[in-house]
């Protein structure tokens, strides 16, 4: 009997020690969960700051930095091309020549940050005006990629822009890794400047990859080289791109726009 007595006494200790806990938890915490006293610390430091007048830091997470893009308002008009150029980049790349309908010499700029090598890079389309200087048509920040990968690697062994004798701009990259060769092509069409055709290749151990996007014409073209065999056999194979699609240079992505 004084054994069980013992037990039922030391479950009544420990029931009375739980709810002790429990009523300090709901002084004090307000019965918040770690989460919720997180956020209620933010916001009261915030309400005080602002109350006072001092700067407002508020703890960001690493997710919420990575999802941070630079913004740059670049102006809209210039006199020349160095006017589109923020004080914290270089121009990388340069074309000039005929792209919209008119006969006057536009050009494009590859932009590249002076201290990071790693970062993206704009690339803007700059149409001459009649009276002079230039007007920014369009911007592009994965028309070419970062020219270093970790601040260590080259992205492309060889990189170049031009604009041809057809009116189109012309975007290639060359790399024997994994990166591969891209050949972008844009043109103007009902005053937008559209991707109408890319041309990639990519090899590896046992193959090599060649493919076509015709735009123009619908039709997607992969060929398929083994290398693993002497003779090196290829296949090809054709797919349908759909119609009446725009692929607007301001807005797609090279390397991912066709990935599905």
């Amino acid at each position: 009997m004084k054994k069980q007595t013992k037990i039922i006494l030391g479950a009544i200790s420990l029931v009375f020690l739980l709810a002790w806990v429990l009523a300090y938890k709901l002084h004090w915490f307000g019965g918040k969960t770690d989460a919720q006293l997180a956020d209620s610390i933010v916001t009261d430091t915030v309400q005080q700051a602002a109350t006072v007048g001092e700067p407002i830091l508020v703890p960001v997470s690493s997710t919420d930095e990575e999802k941070k893009e630079v913004i740059i308002d670049f102006p809209t008009n210039g006199n020349k091309v160095e006017d589109f150029v923020p004080q914290t980049y270089k121009i990388a790349l340069e074309a000039k020549g005929l792209l919209d309908s008119d006969d006057l010499e536009d050009a494009v700029l590859v932009l590249q940050h002076k201290t990071d090598s790693t970062a993206k890079r704009p690339t803007l389309v700059l149409l001459k005006e009649p009276g002079g200087g230039y007007r920014l048509h369009a911007t592009s920040w994965e028309a070419i990629g970062a020219a270093y990968i970790n601040g260590d690697f080259p992205q492309y062994d060889n990189e170049d822009i031009s604009i041809d004798q057809n009116r189109t701009l012309v975007i290639s990259t060359y790399s024997i890794g994994p990166v591969g060769n891209r050949d972008t092509r844009y043109r103007f069409i009902n005053n937008e400047l559209e991707l109408v055709n890319m041309e990639t290749y990519n090899q590896g151990a046992g193959g090599q990859t060649r493919a076509e996007y015709d735009i123009l014409n619908h039709k997607i073209t992969v060929e398929e080289v083994n290398t693993m065999k002497e003779d090196m056999p290829s296949t090809l194979s054709h797919a349908k791109l759909p119609l009446n699609k725009h692929y607007l240079f301001k807005d797609i992505d090279p390397v991912t726009v066709f990935s599905e």
